[in-house]
C-alpha cells in the first residue's frame, strides 16, 4: 500500500512540473555560426588575390596604391615576368608582380624574341643573319635608334647588329652591354661595335657581325673570350 502511495504522489509530482522544450541541435549550430566577412578592397592573405569593392577577385590590368599590376583570367596575380603580352602592350613583371612597360625597343626585341622561342642563340643567329647595310640612317646614332631600325628592316651594319642582339638578351634577362670601339683586322683597325654578356662573373663577346662574315669559314662569334684564337682583337671604348 505504501508503495503504490509513493508511486501516485511523485507521478503528481512530475506532471505538476514546467515541461522544457528540446532545442534542435541543428537550429542552435545555426544561430550561434557567424557568416565569414567579405574581403573588400585588399590583398588576400597569400597576396594571390585582389579583391574590389564589391569582393570579386580583380582581373587584367589594375593599379593599386602607387604600382600596377596583372592578374590573369582566374584573378590570380601574375608575377616574375621578364617579358609578358597584355592586349597589345608588353609589360616586365618583378617577383611582387609589380608592372613595368617595355619601351619601343624593348617592345621589338620582345616581339622577335618570342619568334626565336626565348633561345638566345636563336636570337644571336637572327641578329647576324640582317642584310647588311651600310647605308642607313637614324635620328640619333645610339644603340636604342639601331635597333629600333634593325628590327624594323631587317638590315644594317655591325652597330645594328649588336644592337638588335643586345636588346633581345637584355629583354631576356642577361646582364648585357652594348660596346663599340675598334676591332684589329690584319693590319688595319677598324670601328666596330658587339655585346659582352656576364655569366658567373666570366665575360664573353657576342659578336653578330663577326658571325656573318666568318661563320661560313667555321668560325664564331657566339660566347667567346677576349683574345679566344680565331677571333678578332677587340679594343673597347665605350661599354653601355
Amino acid at each position: 500500500m505504501k508503495k503504490k502511495l509513493t508511486a501516485l504522489v511523485l507521478s503528481l509530482v512530475l506532471a505538476a512540473m514546467p515541461v522544457t522544450p528540446v532545442m534542435n541541435v541543428q537550429t542552435v549550430s545555426a544561430a550561434t555560426t557567424t557568416k565569414a566577412a567579405v574581403q573588400k578592397n585588399t590583398w588576400s592573405k597569400d597576396h594571390k588575390y585582389y579583391y574590389d569593392n564589391k569582393g570579386k577577385k580583380v582581373k587584367g590590368l589594375r593599379k593599386i596604391g602607387k604600382y600596377t599590376y596583372i592578374f590573369d583570367s582566374k584573378g590570380v596575380l601574375v608575377k616574375n615576368k621578364k617579358y609578358y603580352k597584355y592586349g597589345k602592350t608588353y609589360y616586365k613583371i618583378d617577383a611582387k608582380g609589380r608592372v613595368s612597360k617595355l619601351s619601343q625597343v624593348e617592345t621589338l626585341a620582345a616581339i622577335r624574341l618570342q619568334k626565336c622561342g626565348g633561345n638566345l642563340k636563336k636570337a644571336f643567329k637572327w641578329s647576324a643573319s640582317l642584310r647588311y647595310n651600310g647605308n642607313y640612317r637614324v635620328a640619333k646614332k645610339n644603340h636604342t635608334n639601331y635597333g629600333i631600325y634593325g628590327f624594323r628592316t631587317g638590315s644594317g651594319d655591325c652597330y645594328v647588329m649588336a644592337s638588335t642582339f643586345y636588346w633581345m638578351a637584355k629583354v631576356a634577362g642577361y646582364n648585357a652591354h652594348y660596346v663599340t670601339g675598334y676591332v684589329n683586322k690584319g693590319k688595319t683597325k677598324g670601328p666596330h661595335a658587339w655585346v659582352e654578356i656576364k655569366i658567373k662573373n666570366k665575360t664573353y663577346v657576342y659578336d653578330p657581325n663577326f658571325q656573318k662574315e666568318f661563320g661560313p669559314k667555321g668560325y664564331t662569334g657566339y660566347a667567346i673570350r677576349y683574345g679566344q684564337k680565331g677571333t678578332l682583337k677587340y679594343i673597347k671604348k665605350k661599354v653601355y
